[in-house]
């Protein structure tokens, strides 16, 4: 596996580059890239942690693709969508999830290649506190 890490931010000496102005939030941020496969694959993920005055963040985004040779090409269905969102009043976090999967096909070297993917958002909000937790949104029919 060939490993290709780039890390952003405090621990990586980098600290500058996200102090911005006018009191804007430090940032750390992980860029990983995965070979996956035997070279069939690769993942790439993104971290980013951020701490507010009101609230932590974590956004998590992978993106995996796995591709193979195929004969012929299958009749090509519409991807799959999964969304998610809670909210724990107790603990003050709200987490939202995002999930696409799916398939499509390439020629590449004269070869048919039918790549397969899933792509994937995470974000985790920690209200630090009671009275910054985000009101209940009524909707109106």
């Amino acid at each position: 596996m060939n490993f290709d890490d780039t890390v952003f931010g405090p621990q990586a000496g980098h600290s500058q580059l996200f102090e911005g102005t006018k009191g804007s939030p430090m940032r750390d941020i992980l860029h990983k890239t995965t070979g996956i496969l035997r070279g069939r694959g690769k993942v790439i993920t993104l971290r980013e942690h951020t701490e507010e005055k009101e609230c932590v963040t974590d956004v998590r985004k992978n993106f995996i693709y796995v591709a193979k040779e195929v004969q012929s090409e299958e009749d090509q269905s519409i991807p799959q969508v999964h969304i998610s969102k809670s909210f724990d009043s107790v603990r003050r976090d709200e987490k939202f999830s995002f999930r696409v999967k799916g398939f499509f096909y390439v020629n590449h070297s004269r070869r048919l290649m039918k790549v397969a993917y899933c792509h994937t958002l995470r974000i985790i909000l920690h209200w630090k506190l009671k009275a910054s937790t985000p009101k209940k949104t009524v909707t109106m029919a």
